[in-house]
Formats: structure tokens, sequence, C-alpha cells
């Protein structure tokens, strides 16, 4: 199954369009295109890169090192370029003399400078086979050879392994010919510009590495030419393989166009965003291509969703390359928001092949499970508690989004077996999941895994109960719907009486078998609170809880908090910081109307997706410095969902219930933010536009929409405490917004409602209050936490408000302000040039401590 978004027509004219000969020493050098996303800066050496498609990846580093991978085959490692200049025996290392990467989503380049020559390697993996191209383009000013080495290794994934492996040159292919005994199995490197010059006998492989070379003799005759480098692989009859290979060398540049068209398509077919913030724009744009390179056609096991990439060095796995089962539903949250449904669909079918018998969803699949027993032989698959319930909830996401009531109906045995098999976990008979029949949830290993029921689990267990209920009612099955309904008051009730801990003002991470909670502050109860499982009071206090600086940072939220006994700053599962988890404590944050904090929490990661691997999110930062550990990959899927995520169904507060034909806006923007604009949102068959406008004196929201259904559309944009309300209409009419009033919660959030008619206006004037800007807590690699924390705020006499804060001992911080002539005066803190100064009080160094400010309006 191959998810494409053009026609067949108009991809045979983009791929005819080069028309080169095969295995042609020189490309035409031609420009390439400028899509806006590229990432321009110096090479950082030891950063990461890669650069994936369905069948075929290269992972390495900007050093220009890099692996290749023909799933689910390691066919090389190690592979880099030298340069040797006129006759001298000299290497100049790639490594040593890289200068500049560009990197988009369709190519990236690494440029490589010395004093009597310029060499620009373009990187680009085809979308859909099982093949790369590198293409050199090479300004020199006097004779120069290339050498490309590397190391064969024609090896699946772990834990399979294959023995006899050969690599020989072949000099009509031009290129190395990596294989083994069986011939099932096959590699090919080279160059039509090249010749060999390492020879190894044919049953076995050299200690070093195996080089070809390309000799430039004129080097102004190439000035104008790309060299290619091509790279295939893959199983199967090794002639077909060598067509791939054969294809590619005819025309590399078809790869490039076809990789542009699949991206320029892919921006195309999904939401859209403009906001004041660019960064933000563009790391929502690289998220989607992020996890676009995640979806993987392996020929044994067919189309799904892997979690992460990354390099393996001498080991068998690239990353998180493997499909795990639990990314895959967590990464749908996102996807399904932006439209990529097509993937999501695909990612949930291929799960539901390897439900287990009893309903039991996999949580972890090796790629190389074609060479081996996996499911019988190794105990993998199944260790996770966490995977099945959240299959449901995405099966509810997917629909609620979609309106695809045939994938619900056609997929209704699978989701029935993994409804009775969560229900078959609950131990005590509370009406929650147990982890101790379960299976693994929140932690994977260490002290705090010796517990009935995490918090983690029993968020998940309660939105799969409310995802049965609803999925039972679409398809007409009463009798479940009824009993999902009971399910879910039931459970609901369980999560908050057992994990709500009034004395410490927060959800607890866990409870163990004799009912004892386990008091551990962690952010894991952002995910119930997200989906509105919780009290709304209690969940307020929880997020403040939250909010505090023993578990945020300024690049992120701690798995667990800094005062625990078991926190080790760079542990996996005890005081890393993870983006993933930070992405959903963004969207808690957002859905209780937190929205000072919620931004700050996406900020952090939409500045992750530049400070390592360029336009990926990095799985997990040390929790003490924020810098991320060795170990972590690079290309880890659920970290770009801390941009997503939070970014659309937080930031945009955009919600759907396609199948009875309901559409939310619920905007939590900063206060100074004049124009956003959100394009091609989908919600069933519908499609929709808005452009947000605000002004002093109010909003203005203007709706384009294409439906052949009515669309009934909700806008509920949030203001800042005292604001005003003095009016509303839709499309000129006055009408009456409900503006609920909850103690817990001091924003004003207006609620119109109207049916869509192709081109509607939604207005609300205001009646203008000061309000706080979010802090901005810059932070760089390597850096300890200093920024400023916003714990809450509520209200204050009159028009005013009191701020509670986190900073620094002794340390001076500055927040924006709207309209900050309204404010008349400030306790704790003072107005200067139009923002508002705290001071925290001394203390000792490096201590946080808590704050209070009280803004009096006039």
């Amino acid at each position: 199954m191959r998810i494409r978004r053009w026609s067949a027509a108009a991809l045979a004219l983009i791929l005819g369009a080069a028309g080169l000969q095969a295995g042609t020493e020189r490309v035409p050098r031609f420009a390439l295109e400028t899509s806006g996303l590229t990432l321009s800066r110096t090479a950082r050496p030891a950063a990461y890169f890669d650069k994936a498609g369905r069948a075929f990846a290269v992972f390495g580093t900007e050093s220009g090192t890099f692996e290749a991978w023909a799933y689910p085959l390691k066919l090389f490692r190690g592979c880099e370029l030298s340069f040797f200049i006129g006759s001298s025996t000299q290497p100049i290392y790639a490594r040593d003399i890289v200068r500049h990467i560009d990197a988009s989503p369709e190519a990236t380049t690494l440029t490589y400078v010395f004093q009597s020559f310029t060499v620009r390697a373009t990187h680009i993996t085809s979308v859909f086979e099982p093949g790369a191209v590198i293409l050199l383009a090479v300004d020199a000013t006097e004779p120069l050879t290339i050498v490309c080495g590397f190391q064969p290794v024609l090896q699946p994934m772990w834990p399979a392994g294959i023995g006899g492996q050969s690599a020989s040159w072949d000099d009509k292919l031009k290129a190395y010919v990596i294989s083994e005994p069986t011939r099932k199995n096959h590699g090919f490197l080279g160059s039509p510009a090249a010749s060999g010059i390492s020879y190894t006998p044919a049953h076995m492989l050299s200690d070093a590495p195996n080089q070809f070379q390309i000799l430039i003799e004129r080097p102004a005759e190439v000035r104008h030419s790309y060299l290619p480098i091509i790279m295939a692989g893959g199983k199967g009859a090794r002639e077909d393989v060598r067509k791939i290979y054969e294809r590619l060398a005819a025309d590399p540049e078809a790869v490039y166009r076809e990789a542009a068209a699949h991206f320029r398509a892919l921006r195309a077919a999904t939401l859209r965003i403009r906001t004041p913030e660019p960064e933000l724009d563009l790391a929502f744009e690289w998220a989607k291509a992020a996890y676009d390179n995640l979806f993987v056609d392996n020929p044994d096991l067919g189309l799904g969703m892997v979690a992460g990439l990354g390099t393996s060095g001498t080991g068998g796995r690239p990353g998180f390359g493997w499909f795990f089962g639990g990314d895959a539903f967590l990464n749908s949250f996102s996807l399904v928001r932006y439209g990529a449904w097509a993937e999501v669909k695909a990612a949930l079918l291929f799960a539901r092949k390897w439900q287990r018998a009893d309903g039991k969803m996999a949580h972890e699949l090796s790629q190389a499970a074609g060479y081996l027993k996996w499911f019988e032989d190794y105990p993998y698959a199944y260790i996770h508690g966490d995977t099945t319930p959240f299959y449901l909830a995405a099966c509810l996401d997917y629909y609620r989004w979609s309106g695809d009531l045939d994938f619900i109906t056609q997929g209704w045995p699978s989701i029935l077996k993994a409804y009775a098999w969560c229900k078959s976990t609950d131990v005590d008979g509370d009406g929650l999941m147990d982890n101790a029949k379960a299976g693994l949830g929140a932690l994977e290993f260490g002290a705090l895994t010796g517990i009935l029921t995490d918090i983690y689990l029993a968020g998940a267990w309660t939105r799969a109960a409310l995802a049965m209920r609803e999925l039972a009612g679409a398809v007409g099955d009463q009798a479940m719907e009824a009993t999902a309904a009971a399910d879910f008051d039931k459970a609901r009730r369980a999560l908050d009486d057992r994990f709500w801990n009034e004395a410490s003002g927060q959800y607890v991470y866990a409870f163990n078998a004799g009912g004892r909670q386990v008091d551990e502050a962690t952010p894991w109860s952002a995910v119930p609170i997200t989906w509105g499982l919780t009290d709304e009071e209690r969940a307020a206090r929880a997020l403040q809880r939250l909010g505090s600086a023993d578990l945020t940072t300024d690049w992120g939220v701690r798995m667990l908090s800094n005062q625990s006994a078991f926190y080790e700053p760079l542990n996996y599962n005890y005081g890393a910081v993870w983006p993933f988890l930070t992405g959903w404590a963004a969207a808690a944050m957002y859905q209780r109307n937190f929205v000072l904090q919620g931004y700050g929490l996406l900020r952090t990661a939409v500045r992750h997706t530049f400070d390592n691997g360029q336009g990926f999110v990095t799985e997990l930062f040390s929790g003490d410095l924020n810098v991320w550990p060795r170990e972590a990959v690079a290309h880890q899927g659920f970290s770009s969902s801390g941009v997503v995520f939070p970014l659309l169904g937080g930031l945009l507060g955009l919600s759907a219930d396609a199948p009875s034909g309901a559409f939310g806006f619920a905007p939590r923007f900063p206060a100074d933010w004049e124009a956003v604009d959100v394009e091609n949102i989908r919600c069933g068959e519908a499609v929709l536009d808005i452009a947000y406008r605000r002004v002093p004196e109010g909003v203005t929201v203007q709706v384009r929409s294409r439906s052949t259904r009515p669309v009934r559309m909700t806008f509920a944009p949030v203001f800042g405490p005292g604001t005003g309300i003095s009016g509303a209409a839709v499309n000129g009419r006055p009408v009456q917004p409900e503006i609920a009033d909850k103690p817990w919660d001091p924003a004003v959030q207006p609620v119109l409602e109207a049916v869509l008619t192709g081109e509607d206006v939604f207005s609300i004037d205001l009646i203008p209050a000061f309000e706080i800007l979010p802090p901005e807590n810059p932070t760089r690699t390597g850096e300890t936490s200093r920024g400023l924390r916003i714990i809450g705020w509520e209200r204050a006499a009159g028009r005013g408000l009191k701020v509670t804060l986190e900073g620094l001992a002794g340390t001076e911080y500055s927040l924006g302000l709207i309209r900050p002539e309204l404010v008349g005066t400030v306790t704790g803190g003072a107005i200067s040039e139009g923002r508002l100064i705290v001071r925290i009080p001394a203390g000792a160094a490096g201590a946080y401590l808590r704050h209070a400010v009280v803004l009096e309006g006039r």
C-alpha cells in the first residue's frame, strides 16, 4: 500500500522530465527548489541528519558519514568521502572540512570547502523506491579525486542475522555488489563516474573500508554538472534490485523531482498555518515532514509507522526504527488534526494485523520479523499494557475527524476484542485497568514499576471506555454502548478518587496493590486532564503543581520532580525531559485555559526542532541541562507531537465531530497576536479556511467552508482575565454569547455557534483590559534552567489580577504587557517602559522561590 498525493499522469511528467541515459556519468546541474522550509546553518559534524523514504533511508551526521538501510536490511555503515588534490596521496577527509548544511524535507546538502575546491553533496532518498542518490557539485581549481569509502554490512535489523556476506566491484555496473550465498539479500553502491579500488575475495569482507574513486582531471568540464553516487538494495531477486539501481542511475534528477513533488503535495494536502511567530510555523511544517519519514513499506510486513530514526553505528537497530503500536497511536492524535488521514488509517490497519487472539495489541515489532519467529521466540511484542487502550482512543479520534464509519464497521471485531482484553485486566474491580496484569505503562523499569495502576494507564483506559461508548453508538451496538457508558462513568470516578491527593494538591503517579498512593510528582496526569477526564477544579490545582520549577524547566517538563529521592537527570524514566510528555503538559494547560504556561511549553518543542537534527525533535533531554544524552534518538516521532498536538488542539483549539457535523475553533492566542490564518482544515468532507484578526476593540474571524453537509461551528476564543464583552455577531446579526463563570478559571471565554453557509463572519466586541504576555525564557544548549515560571492567576478586587510566579532567588524578570496604561497599582512588582518588572526575593543560590504580584486595574 503506497500513500500517494498526486496523479499517476502528473508523476509521469515529473519523472520523465530529465530523460537521461542509464549510467550517465554527469547530470546537468539543475537548481534545487526553494520551498521556504530550507534550514541553513554552519555544519556541526556531530549533529544528526537523515533522509528517509518508505523503503530506504540514510542516517548519519553532518560530518557526512552515514549508514544506509533498504528496509529491513542494513546495507553498509561508515560511508564517507575523502579528497585528493592532484597527485597527492594525502587524504583530505570530508568530516574535517564540512562547512555548511542546507536541509529541506526533500534534500540535504552538505558543503565541503578547501582552499582549491568546494564540493556540495546533496543527499536525496527516493520516496518509494529502495534507493537513494548523492549529487556532487564540484567547483575546483586543480585536478581532484573523490574517494568514497564504506563498510559493507548486509544484515537485517536486530535480532535477525545472516552470514556469508561479500562485496565485489562490478566494473560494468560501476558499483559494489554486496551479497550473501542465498542471493536473497542485496546492496549496491557506486557511481557511473567511478572506478573500484578495493578488491577482496568473494567469500569474505575486508576489515578495511571498500572504496571507489571519481577522477576529475579537468575540473572545468564538470562545473555545470552533478556527479552522482547511487545506492540501492533490498530483499528478492538480485536482478530486480539491480534494475532499481540502474533506474536510479539513469535519471538521478527524477529522484529529486519525485521527492520535491511529494513534500510539496504533503503541504498542499494538509492543514497550514500563518502566525506572528515564523519559527512556530516552520516547526509545524517540519513536524509533518518528520512524521512522513516514519512511514515504512516493509517488504515482509507491509506499510506501517515506525517510532523514530537514528544511527545504529555497529548495532542492529536505527534508533526506534521498529513498528511500535503505542507510538503510532499517540502520533495519530497529531496526524488526524492536520488531515493526514490516509497515513493514520494505514497505521491502524497495520496494527490490527498483529493483534493477539485475546485482543491485546502489539507494542513492538522488529522490521526483521520476516526473518524469524518474532512472536513465538521473543518476549517483547506485548509487554506494554497502554498500547491497547490507546488503540481504541486512536480509532475514536480518527472517526471524529474523518467521519469514516466504514473503517469502524469493518474493524468492529478487532475493536470489541481490544475492549474485552482491557476490561479483563481490572484485577481489583475498581473500574480501572491494572498494570500488574495489563503490562507496562508510564515507566518501563526501576523502583516505581512495582505498582498496581499508574495514572497514565488509568487515563488511557478511561478514554478508551469513552471511545467505545461513541463507537458502539456509531455502529448501532446498543448493548455495548450501554456497557461502555457504565464503564466510563465508573472509571472516571475511580480516576479522581484513587489518584487525587488533597494534601499535595495533585494527581499522584500511581497506587499499589494495597491501595496506597505513590505520591510522586510527575506530569503523567496531563494525559487524563487533556482529555477532560478529571474534576475541573482539581485539574487546575494539579496544573499549578505541574508548572512549578521542580517539574518544569526552560526546555520542557521533567518526567519526575527533581526533589524526588528517585530523581536522576539523565535517567530515561526518572528525571529526563521528554518533548512528548511536555506536549501533553502543554495540551493540558491549554485545555484548562492556562494559556501562558501552555504557550511556554509549546515553545520548548518548537526550539528543539532546530537544536539537534535539523527539523527533528530529539527523544529526550537532561533534567538539569538543556542538552540531549548521546544515546537519545534524534528523529523521534512522538517528540514531534510536542509541537503538533498542543499547537492544533491547544493554541488553535481545533476540535471535530465530523459524524454529527460539528467543528470547534477555540483559539488561545497570546494577547499581542493580531493576525492568524489557518487553511485547509478538514472535518469529514468539509474543508475550512479561517482568518483571525484582532484589534483592541474586538476580534473578527472569517470562515470559508466547502461542504455538501451542514457544519455547525463553535467559536470560543480565550481572552485574559478582566476582558469585557460588549457585543457579538454572526454575519452581522447580533447574538448573545455564552460566558462560563468558573472560579478556578479567571480567563474570559465567550462561545458563539452558527451553521456555516460557505462565507461567514464571527465578531466579538471587547472592552479592553491589560493582559500579560507569556514569559520568553530563552535558553541555549547546555544551559541550566533560569526562566520565570507562571504558576497560576486569579481574580483580584475589581478588575484586578493576582499572578503567582516562581523564579530564581534574587533575580529580576520582565514580562510583556498589553495596554499597560490600564494598570493602576502594582503590588510585588512595578511597571517600567510598558513591561511588568518582578524581582524575586533573596534566598539560597539557585533556588526557585514563589512570589505573588497583584495588578489593580484603573
